[in-house]
């Protein structure tokens, strides 16, 4: 559903509510209920979120698979089309082991290989979504020339699908998982990636890259490498994981919604780099748990909520956008889209992506809590967007696991017409199945809305009721 479509379907949602509704369950708090207020200042529109912002990341060894990245693939599609406009990488640890040939020799293991074939295929089903694609090349077992020649291939045919190459696959790791030896620098990196780099764009001067496209290690890889590099990079990329790995007991749900302090870390420090080059930055590959992820964290409701609150969070620390991984096995728990006996399922996280697609159409606003001190103790956050016909988006996201909050939002605006609430929910924090306004995505991969409240209009904002573990979109106009 397209952003004007969800305005459309809201507007005749809220008119439905008004006709049927006897009483606003969001006037009044209840008994239990913590009150919380927030101010939203709509005077000081700051930031655009750009077009594009939303991105999944792909490992490179699904390509030659003719059941995966096919047009044909119709669900598929309409998923990745509901997310609005957005960037697909293909990366991973797989492109750094999966390579190219144009055409496979007899004898050749197709599922291994990357051929002209798949490449075609790839791009047709990234055409039917009408996303650009950040294309991952072969720098661990690859070679120059063969790097050149796909590049080239990609290139000639589909430049207007084409966002950037990457060169290799967190090349800050190569020394320990054997894709050259131990003690593998960030100047060996960038003598590797000159050569690449120059290769490339011999055959194809037009190419652009993004990068360094590291695991971790910001200050001695990836600050180095924009330092050097930066004339031959549109754009700044690392990777982020929450937590891990799955075996640890302390990956939990608790953990994985106590805060954001360390993507914020990453993010000040990546901006901090990039805006001396001018250049933008992006979080290519990002999840909960690395390797794979937990059952029962991130396959959850609460990783809806995780994946939204940093969605946001990367908003308004500068990101040009933020790409969730789906790994390398079909059962792979963090996957937001998963594929099943030839089936592609809308996952938890898909549905935190999906409400942000939907709550992030226009320009971020200053959101204050008044009551910092029992704001700060209590585990509820608010997001706001100020869209340009003037209404004004605001995102509650309810990351406590027991208690139900009474929020007070001061947002001063003489001539609010409405305050509508779609909510995101499900029965706990380690449900595995979500809906969105009252409603999860059909087989067809469409998703529209059936279930939306009315929020209570005051002199001076509005009052909306948040359940534990559950975040809600309110639409202001």
């Amino acid at each position: 559903m397209s952003r004007t479509a969800f305005a459309v379907a809201i507007m005749l949602l809220v008119a439905s509510c008004k006709k049927t509704s006897t009483s606003d369950p969001n006037s009044h708090p209840a008994a239990g209920d913590v009150a919380l207020n927030f101010s939203v200042d709509v005077n000081k529109p700051g930031r655009l979120i750009p077009l594009g912002f939303t991105g999944l990341s792909y490992e490179a060894g699904a390509i030659p698979n003719p059941a995966y990245f096919s047009d044909s693939n119709t669900t598929f599609v309409n998923l990745i089309k509901e997310l609005g406009q957005g960037v697909f990488r293909i990366g991973g640890n797989t492109v750094d082991r999966s390579p190219w040939v144009a055409v496979a020799s007899s004898g050749v293991n197709l599922d291994k290989v990357i051929t002209d074939q798949d490449l075609d295929r790839l791009f047709k089903f990234t055409g039917a979504t009408g996303w650009k694609v950040m294309f991952g090349l072969n720098l661990g077992t690859g070679t120059p020339r063969y790097a050149a020649l796909e590049a080239a291939y990609i290139y000639s045919h589909y430049p207007d699908q084409l966002f950037s190459f990457e060169i290799g696959n967190e090349p800050d790791f190569y020394g320990n998982n054997g894709l050259r030896p131990i003690g593998y620098s960030n100047t060996d990196f960038e003598k590797d990636f000159t050569v690449f780099y120059d290769s490339i764009r011999g055959r194809t001067p037009e190419a652009v890259f993004s990068g360094p496209t590291t695991a971790t290690h910001t200050m001695t890889w990836l600050e180095p490498f924009v330092r050097d590099e930066a004339s031959h990079i549109q754009m700044v990329t690392q990777h982020y994981y929450k937590m891990g790995p799955a075996s640890s007991p302390a990956v939990t749900i608790e953990k994985l919604l106590d805060g954001n302090s360390g993507i914020i870390s990453q993010a000040e420090t990546m901006k901090a780099v990039a805006d001396v080059y001018h250049l933008p930055y992006r979080i290519a590959e990002c999840n909960s748990v690395f390797g794979g992820g937990k059952g029962g964290v991130s396959n959850t409701l609460a990783s809806a909520l995780w994946g939204l609150d940093l969605m946001f969070v990367l908003a308004e620390h500068g990101a040009a956008g933020v790409n969730f991984h789906h790994g390398g096995k079909d059962t792979d728990w963090y996957n937001p889209i998963e594929f099943y006996q030839g089936q592609f399922i809308p996952k938890p996280l898909y549905y935190g992506m999906l409400l942000f697609s939907k709550a992030a159409d226009g320009n971020l606003l200053s959101v204050s809590a008044d009551t910092l001190r029992q704001s700060e103790a209590f585990n509820l956050v608010v997001h706001a967007v100020k869209r340009q016909n003037g209404a004004v988006l605001v995102t509650l996201i309810n990351k406590d696991l027991s208690r139900q909050a009474f929020v007070t939002l001061t947002i001063h605006h003489p001539g609010w017409q409405s305050a509508s609430l779609l909510r995101l929910t499900g029965g706990s924090p380690a449900d595995t199945s979500v809906m969105l306004g009252g409603a999860a995505v059909d087989a067809e991969g469409h998703w529209t809305p059936q279930q939306v409240e009315n929020a209570t209009l005051t002199k001076n904002g509005c009052t909306v009721k948040m359940p534990p573990y559950s975040a809600a979109l309110l639409v202001l106009q």
